[in-house]
């Protein structure tokens, strides 16, 4: 019989990609989203879709039913009253339908430990919350995702601008081959009580991520070292104070954590076909945006 899998954020960049991944491989997928033309387009991709909220904690019950695992992605959201009943809720709603998986994507790494950054420690609470839930739980932890490249204004002027060192190596995964993580985990309900890291194919320092778009776009880039307040203040005109804020202290926590995010540490995972930077740079879909 077809497994059905839930997978909260199928309209969005990383939940999409872990979507059609299942979809491919087989399974019934199913999804909410708000608004009826997302719904219309999932169900295109062969996902089932249902319009209703986070917040409705009834409605979730409905969807989970019939439910065999669930695939929580962690929303970036910095709200913590929104943040905290949305998650509870999916919790929840995934014990009513008799859910016998959960696989939570953490959407970046996070401290296992305590920390001073609130919004890092209020997820570090939740993933807990939902280990104690009685249902079996695998976290997937991703490095840093390569679409984090994709926000207007990185690359300009002949530089790479990024509040990460400019010698330190980060494993930058992809949403697709992260997905092959969190289907992995999925398929292999023996991992449960297992944190997986998503790194990808290699482990690069700043200044060679700025070597990859020298070659992309046939001239010389150099890497920039953003200091975090100016990162926190380019992104508050376009996110808000509350988001922005968010955003910088988990890259202040990153710059503390650096090490944590090498290739050394990825998960052995049997089957990945994971794809270096400078290939996903020159995918179709990408190459534009630093092509104009």
């Amino acid at each position: 019989m077809t497994e059905t899998i839930l997978v909260y954020g199928a309209s969005g960049v990383q939940g999409g990609a872990v979507a059609r991944l299942l979809v491919k491989q087989g399974k019934t997928v199913r999804t909410i989203t708000r608004k009826d033309k997302t719904a219309a387009e999932l169900r295109e991709q062969g996902i089932e879709a249902s319009i209703g909220d986070l917040g409705d904690a009834e409605f979730l019950a409905s969807v989970n039913t019939g439910v065999d695992k669930v695939f929580i992605n962690m929303p970036i959201e910095f709200d913590s009253a929104k943040l905290t009943a949305y998650f509870m809720n999916s919790i929840e709603a995934a014990k009513a339908g008799g859910a016998k998986l959960i696989v939570i994507n953490t959407n970046g790494f996070l401290p296992t430990e305590p920390v001073s950054a609130e919004n890092l420690d209020l997820k570090r609470r939740m993933i807990e919350s939902a280990q104690a839930s009685g249902i079996p739980c695998i976290i997937v932890k991703p490095t840093l995702y390569l679409e984090n490249l994709l926000i207007p204004g990185l690359v300009s002027n002949g530089v790479f601008a990024y509040p990460v060192p400019a010698d330190k190596p980060i494993a930058w995964v992809s949403s697709e081959d992260a997905a092959q993580y969190h289907a992995h985990a999925l398929n292999h309900p023996e991992l449960a009580g297992q944190t997986l890291i998503a790194a990808g194919a290699e482990g690069l320092t700043g200044n060679q991520v700025a070597e990859r778009f020298s070659e992309l776009m046939g001239e010389t880039v150099n890497f920039h070292s953003l200091a975090f307040d100016d990162f926190q203040g380019a992104l508050t005109p376009v996110l808000g104070e509350t988001q922005a804020a968010g955003v910088a202290d988990f890259y202040r926590w990153i710059g503390a954590n650096i090490d944590t995010l090498s290739q050394a540490q990825r998960s052995e995972v049997s089957g990945l076909h994971l794809m270096p930077v400078l290939e996903w740079l020159k995918q179709p879909s990408v190459a534009p945006a630093f092509r104009a």
